[in-house]
């Protein structure tokens, strides 16, 4: 009766904490997958969309005749075809704290890549400047960029097709402000990404190229 007592114990009764390990590195996983999707979205925001979630509930849309089960999946394709760059943004937010703590990344890294201020203060990061801080920022040479609106960046879309950066020159916007109203303007479908630029030379991925 000993022996049995012994095995069951050994075997039936490990401590909880061997399983700690385990869910670090699922917590982890979540929070790498957070940033890396905000930041994609943010370089690209058309990168969200999968296009095989949505041959997925197309299809599902086609097989169903419930009107209920329609009228979700509907929904489901409406959002996967013009994904929340806002829903990466919440995820974001709730993670980068703890992520970038953990590997000693800092604020200026992710405002270096386009991450806007404010998001990062959401996040809790202590961004230089707060509030405070007068309209514009630093370039080369001590010049400050002014305040561009939203409908500035708007009237300045080319033509044809564009780049994230043909559009920052053309309009004079920080990076993060034209992304984001590139971002809403592809969910208004005002602009379709065309895809990566054809004739992109040099090292880097190429960039996307949109058409108004």
């Amino acid at each position: 009766m000993l022996l049995l007592a012994l095995t069951y114990h050994l075997f039936c009764c490990k401590p909880q904490h061997e399983s700690l390990p385990k869910r670090e590195m699922m917590a982890s996983s979540t929070a790498e997958q957070a940033v890396r999707m905000y930041l994609i979205a943010l370089s690209d925001p058309s990168s969200l969309v999968d296009q095989e979630q949505i041959a997925a509930l197309e299809k599902q849309l086609h097989d169903t005749d419930d009107q209920l089960e329609r009228v979700v999946v509907r929904q489901q394709l409406m959002e996967a075809r013009k994904p929340s760059v806002e829903r990466s943004e919440d995820a974001f937010v709730t993670h980068a704290k703890a992520w970038a703590d953990e590997r000693g990344v800092t604020a200026r890294a992710f405002t270096e890549e386009g991450v806007p201020a404010a998001v990062l203060r959401r996040a809790g990061f202590s961004v230089a400047g707060g509030r405070g801080r007068p309209a514009g920022r630093s370039q080369r040479g001590g010049q400050r960029r002014s305040r561009v609106t939203v409908d500035q960046i708007r009237a300045a879309i080319p033509k044809g097709t564009f780049t994230v950066k043909m559009l920052e020159d053309a309009s004079g916007a920080s990076v993060a402000s034209v992304r984001k109203v590139i971002s809403e303007e592809l969910s208004g479908g005002r602009i379709k990404a065309q895809g990566p630029d054809p004739d992109h030379r040099g090292p880097g991925r190429a960039p996307t190229l949109y058409k108004a």
